[in-house]
């Protein structure tokens, strides 16, 4: 199987599962709408718990592999990390199906649970680079610990799990607007003046 039908498989996987729900699809269902045989896609994929991992694992370098730590001035790291906050919204977005009913999904797959724990710490600590940098450039205020600076991470990674719940059929919790601005007016507080209006010119959110 080359990787361009595997990648394809991952894709009609993802867009059945956001049409259908991830229990109402079999792999004949995907194998079907791929254009392949289900010996080719199980050759590969020998369960549906096995397309889930390769999801969140395309989910984890989708979401990181810009997160370079390159940015060399204040206004590049918060560009950087209003990417990050736009960019976990869209892949909520194209991975809604993941993100629905996301505990009972991942269940008892401890593969899974694993990759997910680990996509969660790099991602804080892509936050921490960022922040560290926005700190040093005036971005963010120097007046606030290193410790408020990491509890802060805490609390959007906390928002992301509260985007989770409100799709699970087991809480009644909604959210007005996108992970994106949520966690951009999170951390508005956080900046300077300097920072501000360069948040202020390049994000639509107003504050």
């Amino acid at each position: 199987m080359t990787s361009s039908t595997k990648k394809r498989i991952v894709e009609t996987a993802i867009a059945l599962f956001n049409e259908s729900g991830y229990e109402s699809i079999s792999l004949r269902d995907i194998a079907k709408a791929a254009g392949t045989t289900i010996g080719n896609l199980t050759y590969h994929f020998h369960h549906k718990e096995d397309l889930l991992v390769a999801i969140q694992q395309q989910i984890e370098v989708d979401f990181l592999s810009f997160a370079d730590d390159s940015a060399v001035s204040g206004e590049e790291a918060l560009k950087e990390l209003i990417k990050i906050f736009n960019k976990s919204a869209a892949l909520k977005t194209h991975n809604k199906f993941f993100f629905m009913d996301f505990e009972s999904i991942v269940g008892d797959n401890q593969t899974l649970r694993a990759t997910v724990q680990s996509f969660r710490n790099r991602l804080y600590v892509a936050y921490q680079q960022c922040f560290d940098k926005m700190v040093k450039f005036d971005i963010f205020r120097q007046d606030l610990s290193k410790q408020q600076y990491d509890e802060l991470i805490l609390v959007l990674l906390t928002m992301d799990y509260a985007w989770e719940m409100r799709y699970s059929p087991k809480y009644e919790f909604k959210l007005a607007v996108d992970t994106a601005t949520l966690s951009i007016n999170t951390i508005y507080p956080y900046l300077t003046l300097k920072g501000r209006q360069i948040c202020d010119g390049i994000t639509d959110v107003k504050h």
